[in-house]
């Protein structure tokens, strides 16, 4: 049996019947750049995130430096962070001058730890990144408490927890400004790159709106501010906007997914991520640990099943961040889980006998059945 690690072409089928004909009318009528469906789209998901303003842009990175340049980051700022996340989360900093500070995981959920966070403040911290890794929600009640009392900013990078919950309050709403990523293998992934901001500040909205198209105000070719340019085209808005309804169903099959390898692996000696369908964790990644990691991923890629790890090298780590001065054993938890972790197949279109095989392949690997 093969089966990969995302099979984006089973999700396409769903959207294509409707899909396809508005592209024609997009390809028709040549309104290609920041129409209607981007304005469908920054409405839907607005609502749906529970916050006042969104802004659509050209990639989940374009969000996160616009995000920080809405923030007004400045050069010298410092930027607290977790070190065990994708790397834009970090360069958005370092490309806007600023200085990405690291901080542990918390090897239970592999999200930053809170209780590490206030030893890394210093008089030049400006902001507090957190990263929703995996979908799984950070302890923002925490993180929110020592951003309020150091009178630091909260960017949310919520490009794995589109529609993850706790509560009441959606990613998205917790923090100052946040970021989104459409990227294709995202629970609501594109046709391309795509991105966008959400927040709840309209300083914050008015200034990464302007920022979007190079600065420029309400007067054409009046620039009031440097900006960039990062716009979201209608065909992958319209592509966006015709996937969005079936998010909410996708994510919970994801969970019921999820559940399902929690059952049929917990008697294995594997560290297995809290699936307990609350719904803060919406699992963009299945992320199992374990000992013999590149020895399981040998195995199962023998038998067909494709797996991920995410991430191989942590950030501190990385050659271009040498200038910063981390060092290997900096982050304890950071780099064991880099040595650990096992993304599994876990989206929605997954097949019961291919969930199946899944857990049998593992359950040979440790000898049991």
């Amino acid at each position: 049996m093969n089966i990969p690690l995302i099979d984006l072409k089973r999700a396409y089928k769903k959207v294509e019947k409707g899909l396809i004909p508005k592209l024609r009318e997009i390809l028709s009528e040549q309104k290609l750049i920041l129409g209607k469906y981007c304005l469908e789209l920054e409405k839907a998901l607005a609502e749906f995130s529970g916050v006042p303003y969104a802004l659509t842009c050209a990639s989940g990175t374009d969000a996160l430096i616009l995000a920080l340049m809405a923030l007004d980051l400045k050069r010298g700022d410092e930027v607290i962070t977790t070190p065990y996340t994708f790397f834009a989360t970090a360069s958005s900093v370092a490309l806007l001058g600023g200085t990405p500070v690291f901080v542990d995981i918390d090897g239970k959920d592999m999200n930053i730890d809170p209780g590490l966070i206030e030893r890394a403040i210093t008089p030049k911290t400006r902001a507090i990144i957190v990263v929703h890794l995996f979908g799984k929600l950070c302890d923002m009640e925490r993180v929110r408490g020592l951003a309020e009392k150091h009178g630091l900013a909260v960017v949310e990078d919520m490009a794995q927890s589109l529609g993850a919950r706790r509560d009441d309050t959606a990613s998205g709403a917790f923090g100052d400004i946040a970021a989104l990523s459409f990227y294709p293998t995202k629970n609501l992934g594109g046709i391309g790159e795509g991105g966008m901001v959400l927040t709840k500040r309209a300083d914050l909205f008015e200034r990464a709106r302007k920022l979007r198209v190079h600065g420029m105000g309400d007067q054409t070719y009046r620039h009031e501010m440097i900006g960039i340019n990062s716009r979201l085209d209608e065909i992958k808005a319209c592509a966006l906007a015709e996937k969005f309804p079936f998010l909410p169903g996708w994510n919970q099959k994801r969970i019921e997914n999820a559940m399902y390898y929690n059952r049929k692996l917990g008697d294995l000696p594997v560290g297995l991520p809290d699936a307990g369908g609350k719904g803060d964790h919406i699992f963009h990644q299945y992320v199992i640990r374990v000992e013999r990691r590149d020895e399981l991923k040998s195995f199962l890629q023998e038998k067909g099943v494709q797996t991920g790890i995410y991430y191989p090298l942590p950030l501190h780590l990385q050659d271009c961040f040498g200038y910063l001065g981390y060092k290997k054993g900096d982050f304890r938890e950071t780099e064991l889980a880099s040595l650990t972790s096992l993304a599994l197949p876990i989206y929605p279109e997954l097949k019961k006998i291919e969930k199946e095989y899944v857990v049998a392949s593992i359950r040979e690997f440790f000898g049991t059945h």
